[in-house]
């Protein structure tokens, strides 16, 4: 499987996307993993434009294309958590599942930094969540969880500034409003090739309130 998906995005990047700004040249194409998981062989895709997380039907009637057309999301359960799936397409591969992590890429200096964190983050998604409660959290557990609020578009309200009666300026009839400049500026992880395993997670979970589909349970070795 590893071999097509390398041959074919190989061919496209040749195609479809030569001489498109968005490549970063100094990588190539890989295929992480892609083992049997359920009824999909699950990897991560990479490509001088994107890593992807990619879910491949071993039947392509896993993928119903007539209810879930092209372009569609779907949410499976990992063991990480929910993940939203777009639905793809491709002559040579079929109907498949994939979650965009990076594109473009730029962020990645070299091959090495590139495979490393696509690893990383498939042993990630393949890791069971652990529930605790926010005083368990530490401060990058805490960190990922207010990423993901932010994804989901539940963002904090800022508090409001109270302000002294009688100050300079100030309006008696008028509501307590903060300035932008005053509001409170939440610091977010940027993305390097030599981020955790937990900082490429932040933000690609899909909410946890969507409707979960049956978790996939990855097929032990015979």
């Amino acid at each position: 499987m590893c071999e097509l998906l390398v041959e074919h995005y190989s061919m496209v990047e040749t195609t479809r996307m030569d001489g498109v700004p968005i490549l970063n040249n100094t990588l190539s194409v890989a295929a992480i993993g892609f083992e049997e998981f359920g009824d999909f062989r699950l990897g991560i895709m990479l490509t001088p434009w994107f890593m992807n997380l990619m879910l491949l039907p071993k039947n392509e009637e896993v993928i119903d294309t007539k209810e879930q057309k092209f372009g569609s999301t779907q949410h499976h359960a990992l063991p990480s958590g929910q993940f939203a799936f777009i639905v793809g397409h491709e002559e040579e591969l079929g109907p498949y599942l994939s979650c965009s992590l990076f594109s473009p890429v730029f962020e990645f200096e070299d091959q090495e930094a590139f495979e490393q964190t696509a690893q990383a983050v498939l042993g990630e998604v393949l890791t069971p969540a652990v529930e605790k409660s926010d005083e368990e959290l530490d401060e990058d557990e805490l960190a990922e969880v207010e990423m993901r609020e932010l994804w989901a578009g539940r963002k904090p309200e800022p508090e409001p500034v109270v302000q002294e009666e009688g100050a300079e300026g100030s309006d008696p009839n008028a509501k307590d409003v903060k300035k932008e400049d005053e509001r409170p500026v939440r610091k977010l992880p940027t993305m390097s090739s030599q981020m955790s395993r937990r900082d490429v997670l932040r933000g690609l979970k899909a909410p946890e309130d969507e409707p979960e589909i049956e978790k996939h349970k990855q097929k032990e070795p015979s």
